[in-house]
């Protein structure tokens, strides 16, 4: 491997709250090659009493040891209790899903709210708070992007409604259902498939529901695809599923450009904004390495250039373009051999323009044991990259 100096993830909540854990997580580092610890910090400069005093600490100490400190930022996703806690409150700053439903209107699982790159408020709003932070924050060598993509996922429910009865009336394809907790989060679903075997007797057979989280279909967007492409949708007023299948049947090219256009756009206004605040400041990015989310563990075949194709981070032109200093892909939940093979194609898109550390996972749910881990960091160096980055120093304190 190039000479090894990773990078590690940290969350303040329970590490490096003080001069002593700090010094520990500054030995770990050094014992692993770590040279950048990428720090979570909250994107509306609103933050705990102790974390200005607790990161400065940990520049310093860091500095002092040759480590940079990078704060990171969660970009377009926002995960909050309430819309009082937004970064932005105007409901048009928010995406649309293919069915016409806004996050604004009905988060990600209650709380995730997704920005639309594309909006004006956006586009001058984030990188303003990017610079706001290397101001707030001197110690700082740069911003780490996280969540710098649009979300995606398509999410099928297959019911089995035998036994079902009288519940709901007689269910169609086409009617939206919406399923509510407890506590209020709501999730709307669309009927793909309903299946009885009798009216009466009520005995059903099997209901099939489907969401389709892709983004962003305002009309704001969909205006704009059209100046971009040249291409003239046919619209019918509220009929957003017919409008997104049309584009994503006919033009998924020219879709997929456009919204990488974008999120490429908001990068290259982040880094100006850095560098008008300080010339030598960084930027990177954590970047999506495939979909959908753990094709591995479903046996599910891996998706080629989805990174660009669904989460429009066209990456590798951001690095030539001179926008970012380094990438963090997050390779997870892939056995050795296939991330190998992952690695080896980021490898070839960053094409020797800037630093890829390879993004290597550590949870309850996907564990990864000391032999393990070296087979990783192998594979990753005969791959081409230039280290690992571990997500996160909680994870990987105790192994490393």
């Amino acid at each position: 491997m190039k000479s090894l100096h990773n990078a590690v993830w940290l969350y303040l909540g329970s590490e490096a709250r003080n001069a002593e854990e700090i010094a520990a997580l500054l030995d770990w580092c050094e014992r692993g090659s770590v040279g950048k610890i990428i720090v979570y910090l909250s994107l509306d400069g609103r933050h705990a009493e102790t974390v200005p005093e607790r990161v400065a600490l940990l520049a310093e100490a860091a500095a002092s040891r040759n480590i940079e400190v990078h704060g990171m930022v969660s970009t377009l996703h926002q995960r909050v209790g309430s819309r009082d806690q937004l970064l932005l409150n105007d409901k048009a700053c928010y995406c649309v899903d293919a069915h016409g439903i806004s996050t604004y209107d009905e988060p990600i699982c209650g709380h995730g709210y997704v920005l639309d790159p594309g909006h004006p408020d956006v586009k001058a709003t984030i990188p303003a708070k990017c610079a706001e932070l290397l101001r707030q924050f001197p110690g700082l060598s740069g911003i780490h992007l996280d969540f710098i993509r649009y979300y995606h996922y398509d999410s099928r429910l297959e019911i089995d409604t035998k036994s079902a009865g009288h519940w709901i009336g007689l269910p169609k394809a086409g009617q939206p259902i919406r399923l509510e907790t407890a506590d209020g989060v709501r999730t709307t679903y669309f009927i793909d498939e309903a299946r009885n075997a009798y009216n009466d007797p009520p005995i059903g057979d099997k209901l099939v529901l489907s969401r389709s989280y892709r983004y962003c279909f305002c009309d704001d967007c969909l205006n704009g695809f059209e100046r971009h492409s040249g291409i003239a949708i046919p619209r019918t007023p509220g009929d957003t599923a017919s409008i997104s299948r049309w584009l994503l049947d006919r033009h998924p090219a020219e879709w997929a450009e456009y919204r990488a256009s974008l999120i490429t756009s908001l990068v290259g206004s982040i880094r100006q904004a850095l560098r008008d605040v300080r010339a030598d400041a960084k930027l990177s990015a954590a970047v999506w390495y495939n979909a959908p989310y753990g094709n591995e563990l479903r046996g599910e075949p891996f998706l080629p250039e989805s990174e660009y194709e669904c989460f429009g981070q066209k990456w590798w032109e951001w690095a030539e373009r001179g926008y970012v200093d380094f990438v963090c892909p997050m390779d997870y939940w892939m056995k050795p051999g296939s991330f190998a093979g992952i690695v080896e194609g980021q490898i070839r898109k960053a094409a020797g323009r800037v630093p890829v550390y390879a993004g290597l996972l550590k949870t309850a749910e996907y564990d990864i044991g000391q032999e393990q881990f070296e087979e990783y960091v192998r594979r990753a160096g005969d791959s081409g990259a230039d280290g690992i980055c571990l997500f996160h120093y909680g994870s990987w304190k105790q192994l490393l």
